[in-house]
């Protein structure tokens, strides 16, 4: 798959309201709506506490904001769309897409890794009944 069509369909992906219902849901969170992403596409989780970004546009309100980054350098943000009404996809080879993401999320020299989430049947794993040993 080129470029431009991954980028496509990672937009398409983070407008979808079934997988991105927000309200209950995990994806009324930022940081889910990333970790969704980095799960399915592959990648990280960045993200930053506004006192520390202060010329961040988003996250101000919020108190901070996280969002997902692809192997390949994609900033996939589901979250700002579904809020905010902002294109979730950008670029970070096209400089005027990255400017774009500077603008929005500040220097990425604030954006601090997330640590990774346990898969969940690792999480239930840990409740699980152990064998008795006798």
């Amino acid at each position: 798959m080129d470029r431009d069509s991954r980028k496509r369909r990672l937009a398409r992906f983070s407008r979808n309201e079934r997988i991105f219902p927000g309200g209950e849901h995990e994806t009324r969170h930022c940081t889910g709506c990333a970790r969704i992403i980095a799960y399915r596409f592959g990648g990280e989780v960045r993200g930053y506490y506004h006192a520390d970004n202060p010329t961040a546009r988003v996250g101000e309100v919020e108190g901070g904001h996280d969002f997902a980054i692809t192997p390949d350098r994609l900033l996939v943000d589901p979250w700002l769309f579904h809020y905010y009404g902002d294109y979730p996809v950008l670029d970070l080879n096209i400089p005027a897409e990255r400017a774009e993401a500077l603008a929005r999320y500040g220097p990425d020299e604030k954006w601090q890794l997330l640590p990774d989430v346990p898969d969940i049947s690792a999480r239930r794993q840990r409740f699980l009944p152990t064998p008795n040993a006798g």
